[in-house]
């Protein structure tokens, strides 16, 4: 009686909600089996999480969880001013869940430029993943802020910011296809100067994974 009396305070105290909007998940199938990561569908729907404009191949293989504009641009940075938060594992937890990687692929980070203050959402997507992932990538120097410039003044300003530790010349690592992690896609400029470094060490790159990405025609592409 006493157990069933706990139970029943447990219910009402603690009721399962939406990570993201805080919204009560009661009657959700998602809430019964314990997904207390899911977001609800009118969240999913509202920030286009895993809807449409997912992956693609230029300028390489990527995969993101929305389009990096409006309400889920607003998402992001809010993920980014508190990445251990709730909502931020929950928006982690399903780009995992919407994009699998292979089964043995290698997640690499992509390291901030900024020495104070650094990035710390690609080490979290990638530990979100749950697969084996690695610092392989070291900044050479640190670059001018990109905000505001174009596709080839980022290329130019990205030109060898990047070192690889290079794959064992004997093992069955150096076969290992390796899978960037960043936050955002923007130009690519980035993602290609990190692929150069690590293709120079001997690792072959099989794309990029990231929360979004920003959409062609804010880049003038």
């Amino acid at each position: 009686m006493l157990d069933a009396l706990l139970q029943a305070a447990q219910a009402l105290l603690i009721q399962p909600s939406c990570p993201i909007c805080r919204a009560s998940l009661e009657g959700n199938p998602a809430a019964k089996t314990g997904a207390e990561l899911q977001p609800c569908g009118l969240c999913i729907e509202a920030y286009g999480l895993g809807q449409s404009n997912t992956s693609g191949n230029e300028p390489l293989p990527w995969k993101a969880l929305g389009t990096y504009q409006g309400e889920f641009r607003q998402l992001v940075l809010q993920i980014k001013q508190q990445p251990q938060s709730r909502t931020g594992r929950a928006v982690i937890q399903l780009l995992a869940n919407h994009h699998p990687l292979p089964q043995g692929a290698l997640l690499v980070p992509i390291p901030s430029w900024k020495k104070k203050r650094s990035n710390p959402l690609p080490k979290l997507i990638a530990a979100g993943f749950g697969q084996p992932s690695t610092m392989l990538l070291q900044r050479t120097r640190a670059g001018l802020s990109q905000h505001h410039l174009n596709r080839s003044m980022r290329m130019h300003n990205l030109e060898g910011a990047f070192h690889a530790a290079p794959a064992p010349q004997t093992s069955l690592q150096s076969k290992t296809t390796v899978w960037l992690v960043d936050d955002i896609l923007t130009t690519g400029a980035t993602a290609l100067a990190a692929q150069k470094a690590l293709n120079k060490a001997g690792h072959p790159v099989g794309g990029i994974i990231c929360l979004g990405r920003t959409p062609a025609k804010r880049l003038g592409r």
